[in-house]
């Protein structure tokens, strides 16, 4: 037997990282701001005995939640909510489509980029809330629409942040390829796709909100299903309850796409440096 033994090295749970102690942290404040919310919004609305407005202009939580609860169990919170979103995600994804091809065609082609673009930020800067009678009265109440007004919304964001993503590229990571004998499918692939990934992305999260608000505002210019067609019929009959509870819904869907949209994003881009300041 030899002199020298090893010596076991007992093995722990392994450590939390730094990144995993401050997504906790992060996680443990975002949780504390909706208690604290919620708490003030209870207190406010007579969970204290004090109630300085009536419930037809600002509901309690509890009031809200029955609300809620009333409405899911008729079946119409469902069928409204597949219809909002449906709507909302059609017109997203056919945006999205649209505004990257034209906005990386027109990087592309910088003659008729620059010809276009003054057409195409007034177009931008046209109210979409405006648009939407004009498309009710060329489509009708139905879902094209809605999709359209969606559709028109975001088009172009993603636009604007794809052309200027693709207008913004290092010039320097162009000529490194091409000294390395790359042509011009090398650059889009190594250097502008990486490099615009990010613009897109970030018009995303900004578009998905968009897109959710356009459609409800379609649903209120003129509809006959949807989350926004429920809260005219809840206002028309001062259901303040109701259109809180719609607001909520809106709310955590929205919440809940843009977070899966950046995750999706921290996947898909992992290799892309953090910068904390």
């Amino acid at each position: 037997m030899s002199a020298v033994q090893s010596k076991r090295i007992p093995l722990g749970r392994p450590r939390a990282g730094p990144r995993a102690a401050g997504a906790e942290a992060s996680l443990a404040l975002r949780l504390l701001v909706v208690v604290l919310s919620l708490a003030v919004w209870e207190a406010t609305t007579g969970g204290l005995g004090w109630r300085p407005l009536p419930p037809a202009l600002l509901p309690s939580p509890g009031e809200t939640w029955h609300s809620l609860v009333a409405y899911a169990r008729s079946g119409l919170l469902a069928l409204d909510v597949t219809r909002t979103l449906t709507q909302a995600f059609l017109g997203l994804g056919l945006g999205m489509v649209a505004g990257i091809a034209l906005g990386v065609a027109f990087a592309y082609a910088r003659r008729v980029g620059d010809a276009l673009e003054p057409l195409l930020a007034a177009l931008n800067s046209l109210p979409r809330v405006a648009v939407a009678p004009l498309l009710i009265i060329w489509f009708g109440l139905g879902v094209t629409s809605k999709v359209l007004l969606a559709f028109f919304t975001v088009v172009f964001v993603i636009f604007m942040n794809t052309y200027a993503g693709v207008r913004s590229v290092d010039a320097d990571l162009v000529r490194a390829v091409q000294v390395l004998g790359g042509d011009g499918r090398h650059v889009a692939r190594w250097v502008v796709l990486p490099w615009v990934a990010s613009w897109v992305f970030a018009a995303l999260r900004t578009s998905i909100s968009l897109a959710l608000a356009a459609t409800v505002t379609g649903e209120f210019v003129g509809s006959t299903h949807g989350l926004g067609y429920r809260m005219v019929l809840a206002t028309g009959v001062l259901d303040t309850p109701r259109v809180f509870a719609i607001l909520l819904v809106l709310m955590t869907v929205g919440y809940a796409v843009v977070e899966g949209a950046r995750r999706l994003e921290a996947y898909l881009l992992r290799w892309r440096s953090e910068v904390v300041l």
